[in-house]
């Protein structure tokens, strides 16, 4: 996989130059075409609909939404899959999600599942209190049982993780990022709330802070860089290829919050790349 990790819905997007797509004229054009790239991706694998992790928060609303409107509410499944106690906010926030567009969900306490695997590698003398760990686990977790639910219903699991995390790397290792189809995955974060927006998404939803493996995004803050400005280095950098220092001179940010960002996703590329494999013919 390429570094640009290119994506079937790339050709949605509508960007003109150096702009993020989020005027009205390019997020109709995202309305109109993601919803054909669910359809198509469900009718050539015939499957019977999609599942998607619910979390309360705008990328899973957006990916639900824009599944409601390719196949239909009655195609649509969600699972709410909290893991831990501060996780419950954000569950009972899915749950209204879930009501709010209708479609068929089930809550999933991963807690005792959770526990059972702290016994498991406590007893094996592995440390068991690893926050980050834990984290990832959980997220992996929550992926077994998206998986479960699609292979015992003739569905494909929908992903919700847009580009700005995909370039930063704030995903999960088969995790969030293990899915079928990924509809937001060319879109920045700034686009994916202009798309939240324009199909109405509540304001309570989109004030929300999206979910990296059961913690709140704490990218823009730890780069010093608010999320937009962040959205629009990262396309400046990646997608047209441009120098740190022009990108700094033509946003107006400093040259080393430039550089930052340069140096993380630097840092979190194997995230984007496929397993290592050996250069042999075995």
């Amino acid at each position: 996989m390429s570094d640009s990790n290119r994506s079937p819905s790339d050709a949605a997007l509508a960007r003109e130059g150096s702009d993020l797509a989020t005027e009205p004229e390019a997020v109709q054009g995202l309305r109109e075409q993601l919803p054909r790239f669910v359809e198509r991706t469900l009718e050539r694998a015939g499957a019977e609909g999609v599942v998607v992790a619910l979390d309360g928060r705008v990328g899973s609303t957006v990916a639900a939404v824009l599944a409601i409107e390719a196949v239909g509410v009655d195609r649509v499944c969600g699972l709410v899959l909290p893991a831990n106690m501060n996780d419950e906010a954000s569950a009972r926030a899915a749950e209204a999600v879930a009501s709010m567009l209708s479609i068929e969900y089930e809550r999933l306490q991963l807690r005792p599942l959770l526990s059972a695997f702290q016994r498991v590698l406590g007893a094996s003398g592995e440390p068991a209190d690893d926050v980050v760990a834990l984290d990832n686990a959980g997220e992996r977790f929550r992926m077994a049982c998206l998986y479960y639910v699609a292979n015992t219903t003739d569905r494909l699991v929908l992903g919700s993780v847009d580009r700005t995390r995909r370039l930063l790397g704030s995903t999960t290792k088969h995790g969030d990022d293990g899915v079928d189809l990924a509809p937001l995955a060319p879109l920045y974060r700034t686009e994916v709330r202009a798309l939240a927006r324009a199909v109405d998404v509540p304001s309570d939803i989109l004030d929300r802070s999206t979910r990296t493996a059961g913690r709140a995004d704490s990218d823009p803050e730890q780069l010093g860089v608010d999320p937009e400005t962040l959205d629009e280095i990262l396309h400046a950098l990646v997608d047209e290829a441009q120098p740190p220092a022009a990108v700094a001179e033509r946003l107006a940010v400093d040259r080393a919050t430039v550089q930052r960002v340069r140096q993380w996703r630097e840092t979190t590329r194997h995230k984007r790349r496929p397993p290592l494999t050996p250069s042999i013919d075995l």
